[in-house]
C-alpha cells in the first residue's frame, strides 16, 4: 500500500508538502495540490491513524440525506452484508456540512481517513459525482446511471418493467392512467416516467399532464394524494405509484374512504423489498431488490479500492426489476369513481351537472 513517502515521490514534492495538502494548508498552491491529490488517488494512498493505515469506505449523500426512507434502509442492509465480506469499515459523511470551501473532494475524503465512497445522488447533485470521478477518487454511484465512461454505478433498471406495468393496466381496459412521482428528481423516477410514456405512446395515447402527480416520498403524502385525486373532477381509473411509502399511504387512505380496490381504482406500486406481501389487498408492484443494489455497490467499491490498477476496474451494473401481478389491479369501473375525503360518493350525473 502506498505511503506518504511514495506519494511525495510520485508528485515530485516533499513529504511535508503532501502532509500540508492532506490537511488543506493555505500555503499550498492549486497546481501543487492537484498534483499531490492526483498522485494519492493513482497510488491508492490511505492516510494513517496512529500506527495503522485506515480501512474505511464511506456512504455519502451528495444532496439532502434520506435515512428515513425505506429504500435507504434496504440499501444499508445490503451494504452491511457486503461489508462483512471485506476488511473495511463504513463511515457516513456529509460533504455539505464538513467539506471546506477551498478543499477538493479527494482532500476531504482523505482527511476523513476514507479510501472510497458510495454516492447517493439526485438530479440536482449529479455534478458532485462527476467532480469526484474527475479527481480520480474511488467511487460508485448507487441507484443512478451515467453516460460518462469514468463513472462507476449500480442501479435498478426500472424503465422496461415500468412500461410493462402500464401495459398491464392498458390490457385491462384502462385509458385514464395516472402516475405519481417523487418531488426529488433522479434517474430512477425519470426511467419510471419514461416507461409510462412509452406504454401510452405505443397505444396512441398522449399523457395527460393533469394525470401526472409529484409528491414527497412519504406515507402521509400518499394519503393526501388519494384525497386530492379522487375528490377532484375526472379522476383516473388506475394509478402507477412509483414510491413504496407513497403507495402504502395511498392504499390505506383509499380503504378509509371506502374506495374498493381494484373495483373502484386499480393501483400498481413500487416495492424495494417485501412490502407488497404485507398489504391488503396484496399489491401489484414493480419490484426491485434494493438490498442487492447496496450489496453490489459495496462489493464493487471494495474491488476498486483493492485493485493494483484501478483504471482496469469499471463498474456499470444494471440490476433488473420485475413485475408481480396480485390483487390491486382489475378492469376499470363503468365510470370514474369520485369520492370525497369523508367517504361520500359523488354520482357521475352529479359530476356532469
Amino acid at each position: 500500500m502506498a505511503n506518504i513517502r511514495t506519494v511525495a515521490s510520485e508528485a515530485g514534492v516533499s513529504i511535508a508538502t503532501v502532509s500540508r495538502v492532506m490537511n488543506n494548508h493555505a500555503s499550498v498552491g492549486r497546481s501543487v495540490r492537484s498534483k499531490v491529490v492526483t498522485a494519492a488517488n493513482r497510488l491508492g494512498y490511505a492516510p494513517s491513524v496512529g500506527k495503522r493505515s485506515t480501512s474505511y469506505l464511506a456512504f455519502v449523500y451528495t444532496g439532502p440525506s434520506s435515512f428515513n426512507s425505506p429504500y435507504d434502509a434496504m440499501l444499508m442492509a445490503g451494504i452491511a452484508e457486503a461489508l462483512d465480506e471485506t476488511e473495511f469499515d463504513l463511515a457516513i459523511l456529509n460533504p455539505q456540512r464538513d467539506k471546506k470551501p477551498d478543499e477538493s473532494y479527494s482532500q476531504f475524503f482523505l482527511r476523513k481517513g476514507v479510501r472510497g465512497v458510495i454516492l447517493r445522488t439526485t438530479s440536482g447533485t449529479r455534478g458532485v459525482c462527476l467532480a469526484i470521478a474527475e479527481e480520480g477518487f474511488p467511487s460508485v454511484v448507487i441507484g443512478s446511471r451515467f453516460d460518462q465512461p469514468d463513472i462507476n454505478y449500480v442501479y435498478g433498471d426500472s424503465l422496461p418493467t415500468s412500461k410493462q406495468a402500464v401495459e398491464h393496466l392498458i390490457s385491462l381496459g384502462h385509458t385514464r392512467i395516472g402516475i405519481t412521482l417523487s418531488l426529488v428528481e433522479d434517474s430512477d423516477h425519470t426511467d419510471r416516467l419514461e416507461g409510462y410514456r412509452q406504454a401510452l405512446a405505443d397505444c396512441g395515447t398522449e399523457p395527460e399532464p393533469r394525470l401526472m402527480y409529484r409528491v414527497p416520498a412519504q406515507r402521509p403524502d400518499g394519503a393526501q394524494l388519494i384525497k386530492r385525486i379522487l375528490s377532484g373532477p375526472h379522476p383516473p381509473t388506475a394509478l402507477f405509484i412509483t414510491d413504496p411509502a407513497v403507495v402504502i399511504g395511498a392504499v390505506n387512505q383509499a380503504r378509509r374512504m371506502g374506495v374498493v380496490i381494484p373495483e373502484d381504482l386499480s393501483i400498481i406500486g413500487f416495492d424495494d423489498g417485501d412490502d407488497r406481501n404485507d398489504m391488503y389487498p396484496q399489491l401489484t408492484a414493480v419490484c426491485q431488490d434494493a438490498s442487492q443494489l447496496g450489496y453490489e455497490s459495496l462489493s464493487a467499491l471494495a474491488r476498486i479500492v483493492s485493485a493494483k490498477d484501478r483504471d482496469s476496474v469499471s463498474v456499470r451494473l444494471a440490476v433488473p426489476t420485475w413485475l408481480e401481478v396480485h390483487d390491486t389491479t382489475g378492469p376499470p369501473p363503468d365510470s370514474p369513481v369520485r369520492v370525497l375525503p369523508d367517504g361520500t360518493r359523488v354520482q357521475q350525473q352529479e359530476q356532469d351537472t
